[in-house]
Order: structure tokens, then sequence, then C-alpha cells
């Protein structure tokens, strides 16, 4: 299990799998997969950015392992603060995005977006709150986007 939950927090363990999805979308919806593509990249992008450098630096709460010293660490314990989780939000943010966008991958993007926040305090590495507030942050926006950048886009290629 513990393998499992290391595999699953690894991020780069999943660069293939989402450029072959992203070959995937594009040859599938065509346009609208691109207009997709192209919200995703900025919904990760402006969720990344604003939960790391406002909410996380703002908000300063340390990690179990700079709390906790006698903890056994799996993987290393990082630098930066806990609150929210950057994996939980990103992943949240991508599968509200998806589960909008794509209404029969709801269960699957949920699903795994779940598997890496359960990841993230299996570890240690989080609290169970950060993950919550993290999936909080992302869903709302991942909404947002789907609602201010996805679907203008889509007006606009119809127009």
């Amino acid at each position: 299990m513990q393998a499992f939950m290391v595999f699953v927090t690894m991020k780069h363990n999943f660069y293939q799998l989402g450029i072959a999805c992203a070959v995937a979308i594009l040859v599938t919806y065509r346009l609208n997969g691109l207009l997709f593509l192209l919200t995703a990249v900025a919904t990760i992008a402006i969720n990344d950015a604003s939960s790391h450098y406002i909410l996380k630096e703002g908000i300063t709460r340390l990690r179990p392992c700079h709390v906790l010293p006698d903890l056994e660490m799996v993987i290393r314990c990082s630098n930066s603060f806990a609150f929210p989780s950057n994996h939980a939000s990103n992943t949240f943010a991508a599968a509200t995005l998806i589960s909008l966008c794509f209404r029969n991958t709801t269960l699957l993007a949920l699903a795994l977006a779940l598997l890496v926040c359960y990841s993230r305090v299996y570890l240690k590495v989080h609290y169970p709150s950060d993950v919550l507030g993290g999936a909080i942050y992302g869903s709302l926006i991942g909404y947002l986007c789907y609602r201010h950048i996805y679907s203008r886009l889509l007006k606009l290629t119809k127009s």
C-alpha cells in the first residue's frame, strides 16, 4: 500500500498519461478539445499560483513533519507550508473542470482526485484539513474557469 501511495503522490508519474489523454482529447473533440486543453492549462496555472503564493504563503500553516518531528517519513518533507494542499487543489481543479466538460468522466476524475488527497494524508505530508481546504478551493477555481473561460471560448467559436 505504501509504495502505491508514493506512486500516486508523485506527479511526474502521470505526465505520460496526461499527454496521452491530451492527444486523445484533441483527436476526438478537435476544436472543443483544444479549447478544453487551453482552459485546463489556464485553470491549473491560476489554481497552482494562487493556492501557493496567496493562500499557503498567507496562512503559513506548518506541515505535520515540522510540528511532529518524530514522524517516520516515507517521502521527503517539503519546506513549503501545508494549507492548502496544492496536490489536492490542483487535482480537484482539474477534476471539476473535466467533470463539467465531459460529464461521463465525473466518477473517474473525482476518484483520482480523492486518491491523490488520501495519499497526501497517508504519507503524513498533510493534515486532513489541508487536503479538504485544497479540494474545496480547487473545485471553486475549476468551476470558475469552466464558467468564465471555457464557456466563453465555446461561445466565441460559435459566433
